[in-house]
Formats: structure tokens, C-alpha cells, sequence
């Protein structure tokens, strides 16, 4: 597999991967829909890179355009995904992701997660726990 650079900064975002399978994204401010292309190249690039993985999106200081929730909703993939985890979302926030979620499901697999949390190492725990499982089901 390709090894993407470890740290990525689009404006006032920023994320980076953790081995093995986690894309850690913080967006502060306004997504402008230019920075979400930018995103979805990045989360498409990382399952090139890495296969499936955890998203951990700490989104608690940012606002999402709906021409960005649209395009997102069209050209990402749930199969991309593990799960992704939300950090910090209000209520107008978590809305918007179940919406992008649910359109997410029309593009690949039938099952996708989407957790909110406050923090995130709470994020970082519920990766862990779901790594678990996964390991018990696979026996």
C-alpha cells in the first residue's frame, strides 16, 4: 500500500492517520464546499492508502455549506468506512451528518455506523470497542 503524508491541513483543517485504521479530522470555521472536495479526495485517498478505517470528524467548531453536504453526500462512500465518529456535534450538525449518513448507505455497503460523541477520546474508546467486536465476530 501507498503511504499518504501522516498529516494533512486544508485552511483552518487539519487531520492525520493513527495506525492502524483511524483518519483523525478537526475542522474549525467554515467548510467551504472547495475544502470538502479537498476532504473527500483525502478520505478516498486514505482507503487507497490504508483500506477501510475509522473516521474520527471532531466537527464541534465548524459549519458544513449545503453545497458541501450536498457534494459530500454524492461522492463519498460508506464503503470507505468503518465508522465515523463525530465529535462535538450540536443538534443543527448531528441533522445534517444523519442526512449525509443515510445518503453514505445508497452508495455502498447496507450497513454503516455513525456515533456522536463529546470528545474525542471518547471517539478514540468507542474505536476501540468496535475494533473488538469485529475481532470476536471474526472469530
Amino acid at each position: 500500500m501507498k503511504q499518504q503524508p501522516r498529516d494533512w491541513q486544508c485552511g483552518a483543517h487539519r487531520a492525520h492517520f493513527e495506525e492502524p485504521d483511524t483518519l483523525v479530522a478537526e475542522f474549525n470555521g467554515l467548510i467551504t464546499l472547495d475544502e470538502v472536495k479537498e476532504t473527500v479526495t483525502l478520505y478516498h485517498q486514505t482507503t487507497t492508502d490504508h483500506g477501510q478505517y475509522y473516521l474520527i470528524a471532531d466537527i464541534g467548531r465548524s459549519q458544513l455549506e449545503a453545497a458541501g453536504r450536498r457534494y459530500m453526500s454524492e461522492k463519498a462512500s460508506s464503503d470507505w468506512f468503518h465508522a465515523i465518529i463525530y465529535v462535538g456535534a450540536d443538534i443543527v450538525m448531528q441533522t445534517f451528518v444523519k442526512a449525509i449518513a443515510l445518503a453514505l448507505l445508497f452508495t455502498g455497503k447496507s450497513t454503516f455506523e455513525t456515533v456522536f460523541v463529546k470528545t474525542q477520546d471518547e471517539a478514540r474508546a468507542w474505536v476501540a470497542q468496535h475494533r473488538l467486536r469485529l475481532k470476536s465476530k471474526a472469530g
